[in-house]
């Protein structure tokens, strides 16, 4: 495990925390997928200021009012609360009400174990800050990891809490630039690799041991039983989802290749309709993603679906296949598998570091980034292509065409001659566009001087992503 721990980045986050509390009363909603580190950001936050923490858990009212009741009485230094805790929720908040708050910041944190608890526990917190807490300048957070929950309960339209809030950030992963802090020590090409495994998860992330290598850690942290990333997947399931078999089904055949919403239904055997609303769920948690090409309009059919989160194409790529082997603590097929491909996986995930990587370095100025995949004919024969980058600034009518090879001693001439091949299949702005060309690889054999060629080694990525952190 990975035991250089810190609180990395997430200045965007902890800047609009600070501008919400001083606002003369704040209500506040955080919430995003489990182990995305909601709970760690509002600790940094209220470090050092006048707040109360409560945590939920899979109590009955009871012991959760106990809990509560113990943590005011510390915060209050109420020794008869002490003693004699609450048994209901509404207690507390009869009990806050009456309380001098200004400037006190109260985290309920896990808020939909809350309302398991007690379904009415919304409409109390409802009365109680219009009566009485909010003009008492309190700044409440409710923060909670099961997104359907937090959309229903607090921040959908048929809420008790809807129009309360003052503000809401879904916590996103880290990007790669943020995720390489993990690793102060580590090679930049082991850090892709590492990026690879776990995405930009924090408690996935910590489970990486940089003292290993990737197979090492990908064998141990992720495909031995009993280690926290093995079954990580079926219980991110369980805890978020009420259909939790269905929507394995849906991550599987889109690993799998079936990438379009016609070739998921017909595996499943959802009806199409149907499936568009566990589609949208999915994307919610930021396990999948829908993508267009970059040039396509917005209502356009030419949307594909693909696995977002990189520990969940790990492991459907290469743990799922082999579960009742390594149940039984066989690695065999899974070495032989891993030592297969996991080169050509990680040049997978090496795009979304070079993507990033254009977005940094910004060559084109204020531009859209994404990919692009076209068919086209050639001797009466259909075939496809797709471009890896495609940025698009349409003030200056520039476009940038990018390919990533995660290889070493690339000849930059061949990948450009044919890149510039399939430029010609994009028709945007065609005869009107000035065009700039960027090739990402481990190393190249040479250099290139030409104005509209960008070249980008490991050192150069490393250099840029270093140079510019969030």
């Amino acid at each position: 495990m990975n035991t250089f721990i810190q609180f990395v980045n997430r200045k965007h986050e902890l800047d609009f925390l600070e501008n919400q509390i001083k606002k003369k009363a704040a209500f506040i909603v955080v919430y995003g997928r489990r182990r995305v580190g909601k709970s760690e950001l509002l600790k940094h936050f209220i470090k050092n200021k006048k707040a109360i923490y409560l945590l939920g858990t899979q109590e009955v009212e009871k012991e959760l009012a106990s809990y509560f009741s113990k943590e005011l009485a510390s915060h209050f230094q109420d020794d008869a609360l002490k003693s004699n805790p609450f048994s209901r929720f509404s207690q507390i908040l009869e009990f806050l009400g009456k309380k001098e708050l200004g400037d006190t910041i109260l985290v309920i944190d896990e808020f939909p174990y809350l309302v398991d608890s007690n379904k009415a526990i919304p409409s109390m917190i409802q009365k109680y800050w219009d009566e009485h807490l909010k003009a008492k300048g309190l700044t409440l957070i409710l923060c909670g990891s099961s997104i359907g929950a937090m959309e229903s309960e607090v921040l959908g339209r048929k809420s008790p809490l809807y129009g309360r809030r003052t503000g809401q950030w879904k916590l996103d992963p880290l990007p790669f630039r943020d995720f390489i802090k993990f690793f102060p020590k580590t090679k930049f090409s082991t850090l892709i690799e590492f990026y690879s495994l776990s995405g930009g998860i924090p408690l996935y992330i910590l489970e990486l041991d940089p003292k290993k290598s990737p197979y090492e850690n990908a064998r141990e942290a992720m495909a031995s039983r009993g280690s926290i990333l093995y079954q990580e997947v079926d219980i991110i399931l369980k805890e978020e989802l009420r259909e939790p078999k269905t929507y394995f089904s849906i991550l599987r055949e889109i690993n799998a290749g079936r990438t379009t919403i016609n070739e998921i239904s017909n595996a499943i055997g959802i009806e199409r309709t149907a499936i568009v609303r566990y589609m949208d769920t999915l994307i919610d948690l930021d396990l999948i993603e829908a993508i267009k090409p970059v040039t396509a309009k917005e209502k356009s059919r030419k949307t594909i679906y693909s696995l977002k989160d990189n520990y969940f194409k790990f492991w459907f790529r290469f743990v799922y296949p082999f579960r009742k082997s390594l149940d039984s603590f066989r690695f065999e097929r899974f070495d032989v598998n891993l030592r297969q491909n996991f080169n050509s996986y990680v040049g997978r995930q090496f795009e979304q570091v070079c993507s990033e990587t254009v977005k940094l370095v910004n060559p084109i100025g204020d531009a859209e980034v994404g990919r692009w995949w076209g068919s086209y004919r050639e001797d009466g024969e259909r075939k496809t292509a797709e471009i890896d980058i495609v940025a698009l600034n349409p003030e200056t009518k520039t476009i940038l065409f990018g390919e990533c090879k995660w290889q070493d001693k690339v000849d930059p001439n061949m990948i450009l001659d044919k890149l510039r091949s399939k430029a010609r299949l994009l028709e945007w702005n065609q005869g009107k566009r000035n065009e700039v060309y960027v090739i990402f690889a481990k190393s190249f054999r040479k250099k290139l001087k030409q104005k509209d060629v960008l070249l980008f080694d490991l050192e150069g990525i490393e250099r840029e992503v270093k140079r510019n952190p969030s």
